[in-house]
């Protein structure tokens, strides 16, 4: 996907998690391990959450997308934030984006592990 495409998906979850009660803190941290999408603070914890989108009718769901090897590097990524940010409560969530029957349909998922 293009980087406009992928940036129009990434403000269209800032949009429904910002609707959902998050405190928008970053989007597009990057680190010598990789790329945290969105970085919010929500119900007393930071939140490193992943976006995951489909345009076209796959047969997958777009959070299928979300393998271990990116898992793991969204938790080296936040141990070295961790080196120089002190937070205890956090943990990694997703938000999948794609269409049904023509219509946008935004999901949240909460505290992916490996």
């Amino acid at each position: 996907m293009n980087r406009s495409l992928g940036s129009f998906y990434e403000r269209k979850a800032i949009e429904y998690l910002t609707s959902s009660g998050h405190d928008y803190i970053y989007k597009n941290f990057h680190t010598p391990y990789g790329e945290i999408d969105i970085i919010s603070f929500f119900q007393g914890k930071i939140r490193f959450i992943e976006v995951k989108y489909l345009t076209k009718i796959n047969k997958i769901m777009p959070i299928e997308k979300i393998n271990q090897i990116k898992l793991r590097k969204i938790f080296f990524s936040i141990a070295y934030l961790r080196k120089f940010s002190k937070f205890n409560k956090y943990q990694v969530d997703a938000v999948s984006i794609y269409f049904k029957d023509k219509k946008l349909i935004i999901e949240y998922l909460e505290d992916l592990r490996l």
